[in-house]
């Protein structure tokens, strides 16, 4: 599905992953009128369902890759491999590669929120979606911004068989910008009928 520039609506019909939903609220609880949270203000016990879907991203290197910081068990178990410490970006195309690290580059530049439907592809020809949030976090040291991150399949994990995951396509991105209680979406159209859409949600 392509997220048209025009498109208003709740958080629901954004977002449609109820975990996703979730980390999205209480990112926003922890942060308060601040732009970020601090790493020391998450505790996972607020989350406990949606804990195993979490990771934390940290920029590497100077050409504004990401590698995992930490990663959920569910989060390793769904891509099929244990991830801390890798290329956060590892198998995915030239063209989603660039549109998910400028979004990324935005979320710990501008502290932006991002949304993102991606799409994964497992070695028996089943292709699964997800809903993806990367939000901003305060390192413990006060400084460095990382990516609190959170990957939420569409279905029961449990259902699928398979024993290798590959990214298949970026379905839609949007970013958030200001208060994530503000409607008003303004988007611009990317290449390869992918939207690229700037604005606010609504939440509950």
């Amino acid at each position: 599905m392509w997220v048209s520039g025009e498109a208003q609506g709740s958080q629901e019909d954004l977002i449609l992953h109820p975990g996703a939903r979730k980390l999205l609220a209480t990112w926003a609880g922890l942060k308060g009128e601040r732009p970020a949270p601090r790493r020391g203000d998450l505790d996972l016990r607020q989350v406990p369902r949606q804990a195993p879907w979490l990771f934390i991203l940290e920029p590497a290197g100077e050409a504004r890759s990401f590698r995992y910081r930490l990663a959920g068990t569910a989060v390793c178990s769904f891509l099929k491999r244990e991830v801390t410490g890798s290329d956060f970006l590892s198998g995915w195309e030239r063209f989603e590669r660039g549109a998910i690290t400028r979004a990324l580059a935005a979320v710990t530049g501008k502290l932006q929120p991002a949304h993102f439907r991606i799409r994964f592809l497992t070695d028996g020809g089943q292709r699964i979606g997800a809903d993806m949030l990367a939000l901003p976090l305060l390192a413990r040291d006060g400084i460095t911004v990382h990516v609190l991150g959170g990957l939420f399949p569409h279905a029961n994990p449990e259902i699928w068989h398979y024993e290798r995951l590959a990214p298949a396509d970026l379905a839609s991105l949007r970013l958030f910008e200001g208060r994530l209680d503000m409607p008003g979406l303004a988007g611009a159209q990317a290449p390869r009928k992918f939207r690229l859409i700037s604005g606010g949600l609504d939440l509950p």
